[in-house]
């Protein structure tokens, strides 16, 4: 096998990796200008992976490495890594895990594909990475990467909706009384008085930018914002789509999902306060919206991704455990 380990901040990312992506119907997260424009606004040095055998792509990674906190409002240095840390293996703006294989690839296959890339990070990052730290693993995937010598960490939960109504007036009937008067009218109310985004393709990339900065700010967290190249570079991209909430141009709410044909798999999200012209409970309609769009497509399920777990149950959603396996050197 051949693996390639690539810092998108100073090299191309291959092409094939789009064709694999396009090929195996990965969600627009994996998409590679999208995955570069992340990389060069993280606080921490982003590398993918791009395993093939037989000169055909097997898998792709994507993770960052993890070293002290960085300081805030700092960027990582393209090439830079830390003294020492652990490869971060998630994928960088969502909720699963950082690595996708070829559908046809048995679990023997899967786990030397495996096995490759880390014996290739390994000798690429040297003494600056302590091992691999796999995060947002789900039952299916522990065998392909748990060994004996690995320890299991318990994280917070996915959250998933399962599709179980023909329409949402079936969906409203299935909720608690009290709970479906309350949502019923914030659905309501929200429809009256904004435009609403139910799936719609574009977005303004700055606003949408700020929204989400400040969003990030009011949780407290020290990630870094996404910029606005990042929405720029989905724009058209098959399976993007935007739910949310306008004021004449003005966006007051959004969420950036994305549509794979199976599921919706929510990511991104953000809101203007009440204080700068926002509205109230716009972001639970997001959720309504969503499953709106859900049920009237056919998907199985919508992914709502981690925290707030017990407010999303509320809607409806199972929690879907997730474990963290490190993988020291």
């Amino acid at each position: 096998m051949q693996v390639e380990i690539i810092d998108p901040t100073v090299q191309p990312v291959p092409a094939d990796w789009e064709l694999f992506r396009k090929q195996e119907g990965l969600i627009a997260a994996w998409q590679a200008d999208a995955l570069t424009a992340v990389a060069w606004c993280s606080t921490r040095p982003v590398r993918l992976g791009i395993v093939r055998d037989g000169g055909q792509v097997a898998a792709l990674f994507s993770g960052e490495v993890t070293g002290l906190p960085p300081r805030r409002g700092r960027y990582a240095e393209p090439g830079a890594l830390p003294l020492t840390g652990w490869f971060n293996c998630r994928m960088l703006i969502g909720f699963t895990s950082g690595f996708v294989f070829a559908a046809e690839l048995s679990e023997p296959d899967r786990v030397a594909v495996l096995a490759a890339f880390e014996k290739a990070l390994r000798r690429r990052l040297g003494r600056h990475c302590l091992g691999i730290l796999y995060r947002q693993i789900t039952a299916d995937m522990l065998p392909v990467v748990a060994r004996r010598s690995r320890p299991r960490i318990t994280t917070a939960p996915n959250t998933l909706l399962r599709n179980r109504w023909p329409d949402m007036d079936a969906y409203f009937a299935d909720l608690p009384r009290d709970r479906r008067r309350r949502l019923h009218k914030i659905h309501a109310e929200a429809a009256e008085g904004t435009r609403v985004l139910a799936g719609a393709g574009e977005i303004d990339p700055v606003q949408a930018a700020a929204l989400a900065q400040a969003t990030l700010r009011k949780h407290g967290s020290s990630d870094a914002p996404l910029p606005a190249r990042y929405f720029h570079v989905l724009s058209g991209e098959e399976g993007v789509r935007y739910f949310g909430h306008l004021d004449e141009d003005r966006l007051l709410s959004f969420d950036l999902a994305f549509d794979d044909g199976r599921r919706l798999v929510t990511t991104v999200t953000g809101s203007l306060e009440v204080r700068d012209g926002g509205r109230r409970n716009l972001y639970f309609d997001l959720y309504l919206r969503e499953i709106d769009y859900m049920i009237g497509h056919g998907r199985e399920g919508c992914e709502f991704g981690k925290g707030m777990a017990e407010l999303k149950q509320r809607f409806g959603c199972e929690l879907i455990p997730q474990t963290a396996v490190p993988a020291a050197w």
